[in-house]
């Protein structure tokens, strides 16, 4: 693991030590040392790593710390997440209470966040949008890790589980759209329409997604060929081009995830979103362990690893693209021979 990498387009190798502002000093007070500790970590190192955009740095350093003064949830949740990166400088004797504090604020956080997202409002809105972004990482950072014997199916399904917090800023930007856009966490909001980019990507990934794109496309059969009930024969039929729309969507939302032939790199937001932009009956597809919607999630994974700069995703596409490859039968490996490239991804 590399516990000191930070995103490629932030050069923040040595954060300002102005990242606390005045009204973070004041209010730290009110924390005992353990958290007050925390909240200064966040504020001066973590806010850094949950976003590749400059543009957001500025609001999850200081906006989004005086946003937590009036929403406990938004604190308890930037705690959670502050141990869990404090945890990776730790001696291993100390790494346990660092990962027991960040399940201790993030179970405090989501009982107290519940009421309120029930209830959106113009106040609150900004806070829940800001909680609901981070709580994924806060997921991902313990599966990356603390559970990091998961393989195969468990480790499919835990990302299925963790997928379930990303609608969260999603149906709150949603409900809340027109207050967000007014609130101070309007700039961390994108409401841009993602559409297929696949003629426009770099060359491998272009090839790849098209490759998988045709091995998704139905194989029909006569319904007259075999004698029997031409009925069950087209139900057939209509289910797999049913299907192969689900498909043909999720390749199509995931080409954003990939760089472009100009150079244009994928954006972290978008990668992690892209669960999100897919369908429900997608996710099931997975769920059931549908080789073809496994393929596309080990493509996925693929895009998944050039974000491994973070620290809470280090190593993620890698083993989510092995727990593929350990599901899925010999028939279908060649369905994700091209994320399987990368040396040692199998060791």
């Amino acid at each position: 693991m590399n516990e000191t990498s930070e995103p490629s387009r932030l050069p923040l190798t040595n954060p300002p030590e102005s990242g606390m502002n005045a009204q973070g000093q004041s209010y730290i007070a009110n924390f005992d040392d353990h958290d007050a500790q925390l909240m200064v970590h966040y504020s001066t190192i973590v806010c850094f790593t949950i976003t590749d955009e400059l543009d957001r740095v500025k609001v999850w350093q200081t906006t989004i710390p005086s946003l937590a003064l009036s929403w406990p949830f938004l604190r308890h949740g930037l705690l959670a997440l502050s141990a869990m990166h404090y945890r990776l400088a730790c001696p291993v004797d100390r790494q346990i209470y660092f990962a027991d504090s960040a399940r201790r604020h993030l179970s405090i956080a989501l009982e107290l966040y519940i009421p309120h997202v029930q209830a959106t409002s113009a106040e609150s809105c900004a806070a829940l949008f800001a909680f609901a972004t981070i709580v994924p990482a806060v997921c991902y950072s313990f599966l990356q890790a603390i559970d990091t014997e998961l393989e195969g199916n468990d480790l499919i399904n835990q990302f299925l589980y963790i997928w379930n917090y990303l609608s969260g800023p999603k149906a709150v930007a949603q409900e809340a759209r027109q207050w967000i856009y007014q609130s101070e966490v309007a700039s961390l909001v994108s409401f841009r329409r993602l559409e297929n980019i696949i003629p426009h990507l770099a060359h491998e990934p272009r090839k790849a997604l098209q490759a998988l794109l045709v091995q998704c496309q139905p194989r029909y059969q006569d319904p007259f060929s075999d004698g029997e009930d031409t009925s069950t024969g087209w139900q057939q039929q209509d289910a797999m081009s049913e299907r192969f729309g689900h498909y043909k969507h999720a390749i199509e939302m995931l080409s954003n995830a990939f760089p472009t032939s100009t150079g244009q790199p994928a954006q972290l937001g978008v990668v992690i979103g892209w669960p999100v932009f897919t369908s429900q009956t997608f996710l099931d597809l997975i769920r059931s362990k549908d080789p073809l919607a496994l393929a596309i999630l080990a493509h996925y994974g693929k895009a998944l690893n050039a974000f491994s700069g973070f620290w809470w995703l280090d190593g993620l596409g890698r083993r989510l693209i092995k727990a593929v490859y350990q599901v899925l039968g010999e028939d279908h490996i060649h369905l994700i021979q091209w994320t399987l490239q990368e040396s040692a991804l199998l060791a």
